[in-house]
């Protein structure tokens, strides 16, 4: 059962890779790989803040960290359905939500 569920998963990354034109590894490495550097940066852009130090930069590498993967799905996709825009929008959304209130909890900390 597990083969065949692998076995599947392959088949339709690779069609959907080859239709739209979004490699999901790419995609993925994007996705988990700058989960700790986001993290990183919001701490950078609260310390900073903290300190009264310009968060012009930390802000926009979080921005940055946070858009990665999707921006690379817009870059490089071809042809995607409309519910991948509406998906993308709503994921982007729901993080910035949670990304400002970790923010704020982290400036309401100082």
């Amino acid at each position: 059962m597990f083969e065949s569920l692998t076995d599947w998963i392959s088949q339709t990354s690779q069609t959907l890779s080859t239709q739209y034109g979004v490699n999901p590894v790419i995609f993925g490495v994007l996705y988990f790989g700058t989960m700790p550097l986001f993290a990183l940066s919001v701490a950078w852009w609260i310390g900073n803040w903290r300190r009264g130090a310009s968060t012009l930069l930390p802000m926009l590498v979080t921005g940055v960290l946070f858009i990665a993967a999707y921006l690379y799905v817009l870059v490089a996709g071809r042809n995607l359905p409309v519910w991948v825009y509406i998906f993308m929008a709503v994921m982007l959304t729901l993080g910035g939500v949670s990304t400002w209130r970790q923010f704020r909890a982290g400036r309401q900390k100082a």
